[in-house]
């Protein structure tokens, strides 16, 4: 009798789990309503003299694994007030930038590394050219506060979640999700 009990159980946690494989992963529009929900990076630096930095980043939104199989690309928008040899400039900037996720098991959180500005525009024009320089810097330190900080944090209140936190390892990136491997699995 327990053998037969002890068969069907197995029978049916092989069925939830085969079932439930995609559980195990991220969605791009998840990550996305997450951003939209949790983040906005706010910063000022600058190095007395030469420049100074206020910027509010925004409206992040990802493609994760359509353009490097690898990477996640993320767009956003700065707003930012620059100085320059002391002379004030308000600029908007669009920025597009690739990294490399990672997932943090204890946290059940994803973080980013490994950041690139793959490109950037914006507006006024005017302006552009003389932003130019300082934008290693700005790169610099977007990459430093984002290393920081989770594009997506699991819920243990939900149990899709809890589960995925419980038995997840490490993360794979796929086209239009990230991937939660697990030992268990």
């Amino acid at each position: 009798m327990f053998n037969k009990l002890f068969s069907y159980c197995l029978i049916l946690l092989g069925i939830f789990f085969a079932a439930n494989a995609s559980a195990f992963s991220v969605t791009e529009n998840e990550i996305n309503a997450y951003l939209a929900k949790k983040n906005q990076i706010n910063d000022k630096f600058g190095l007395p003299g030469l420049f100074y930095i206020d910027y509010n980043l925004h409206d992040l939104s990802t493609k994760v694994g359509q353009i490097d199989e690898k990477r996640v690309e993320i767009s956003g928008t700065i707003d930012g007030s620059f100085s320059l040899k002391n002379k004030p400039i308000v600029a908007t900037l669009n920025l597009t930038f690739d990294t490399v996720p990672y997932y943090d098991p204890q946290e059940g959180s994803v973080y980013l590394k490994d950041v690139r500005i793959l490109r950037w525009s914006g507006s006024p024009d005017s302006a552009m050219q003389q932003l130019q320089g300082i934008m290693p810097f700005l790169s610099q330190n977007i990459a430093s506060l984002i290393n920081h900080i989770p594009i997506y944090t699991l819920d243990d209140s939900k149990a899709r979640d809890a589960i995925i936190k419980k038995f997840a390892k490490g993360i794979r990136v796929e086209q239009g999700k990230l991937v939660l491997e697990s030992d268990f699995l």
